[in-house]
């Protein structure tokens, strides 16, 4: 399958709560310990095919730092954009902060780059988990209770996580 099909997938409603369970997916995290959430944290689960993450790519000479992510990807929370312009505090923080999680290893944003995690097969029954800081005002709005977090994109299917915050998926540590 070609990058340019992927916008073409109609992803159901029940498969997106199959793979980001409501009450199991999204977390807020603690990471300072100083009673306040700083991260988020988003698990999904594989349940239906092993699958291989492809070899770095080469890109050729694109500097990631002059590409303006809001020009190829909207994110929402609860309906309301998140900027993520080029040069906006949520670029620059997800950016440094962000790590993906698999089976005991993590990668920063960089080795996503540099293609550390290509040849990686993520098998049936594994966890990913992505966790990322964004500005102090947006995690103020994860408050108790539910929400969505909304993805859209011309390359890939448009996609809405809906979730539960409870005191157990709150400010972990």
């Amino acid at each position: 399958m070609k990058l340019e099909d992927l916008k073409n997938l109609k992803v159901p409603t029940a498969m997106i709560k199959k793979l980001f369970p409501p009450k199991k997916s999204v977390f807020t995290v603690d990471t300072t310990g100083d009673g306040k959430a700083d991260m988020i944290k988003i698990g999904a689960l594989n349940l239906f095919a092993p699958f291989e993450i492809p070899a770095k790519e080469d890109l050729g000479d694109i500097n990631v730092d002059e590409i303006d992510p809001s020009e190829h990807v909207k994110l929402f929370l609860n309906g309301d954009n998140i900027d993520i312009s080029k040069g906006s505090p949520n670029v620059e923080l997800i950016k440094k902060s962000l790590r993906i999680h698999h089976k005991g290893d993590s990668f920063s944003f960089d080795d996503l780059l540099d293609g550390k995690m290509g040849g990686r097969t993520i098998a049936m029954g594994d966890e990913i988990t992505v966790m990322f800081k964004l500005d102090e005002s947006l995690l103020a709005k994860l408050t108790e209770g539910k929400h969505t977090i909304g993805v859209e994109s011309d390359k890939i299917p448009n996609i809405e996580i809906g979730f539960e915050l409870n005191q157990k998926n709150m400010n972990q540590k």
